[in-house]
């Protein structure tokens, strides 16, 4: 059995996940023209493999041309990664998942950053940043579940002229400190 990791920490069906995670179902053509470097014959087959693991979905169909195009759609219920997957994978793994995560980020950052001059990353929100801190573990839990409601406030949000599509990547990395 194929884990749940594995077919979302891909590269291409990470890109894939996150252009439909923007609220709008869409085509194959539609997702070639927004990923650019993806051939459609890798797009349908990614695509198909995302289906048959109830990623994803079919929202919609439309007669083009005599023939159908399918709309496809995020499975929002189902992407998350069970704890026991998480809890019996292995460092190898761990470690590569993390870099599919951090390249599918450097590809985002570089897109951007190719594409809008620095005086607009201000007004943009654009940036990145890494801040160390200290928190017991109820300190920890009650920063997770504040943060996790700012984003719900805005996670439901549909697509509208004034609201601009912006991803939030998050990680925690517990450091190793000094005795006290």
């Amino acid at each position: 059995m194929t884990k749940k990791a594995d077919l979302l920490l891909h590269p291409v069906r990470m890109r894939i996940i996150q252009q439909l995670l923007l609220g709008k179902p869409l085509t194959i053509a539609q997702l070639a023209a927004l990923l650019g470097d993806v051939p459609q014959a890798t797009l349908y087959r990614h695509v198909n493999l995302l289906l048959k693991a109830e990623l994803i979905e079919i929202a919609d169909t439309k007669k083009v041309k005599g023939t159908e195009e399918r709309l496809f759609a995020v499975k929002e219920d189902n992407l998350k990664i069970p704890e026991n997957e998480i809890e019996t994978t292995s460092i190898e793994d761990h470690i590569r998942y993390f870099s599919v995560f951090h390249g599918n980020l450097l590809q985002l950052a570089t897109t951007y950053l190719s594409n809008t001059p620095p005086d607009q990353y201000k007004a943009d929100g654009f940036g990145y940043w890494s801040t160390p801190f200290h928190a017991s573990d109820e300190e920890f839990i009650e920063l997770i579940q504040a943060i996790n409601q700012c984003l719900e406030k805005v996670m439901d949000n549909k697509p509208a002229p004034e609201r601009k599509p912006r991803l939030f990547a998050g990680m925690f990395i517990p450091q190793k400190s000094e005795p006290t």
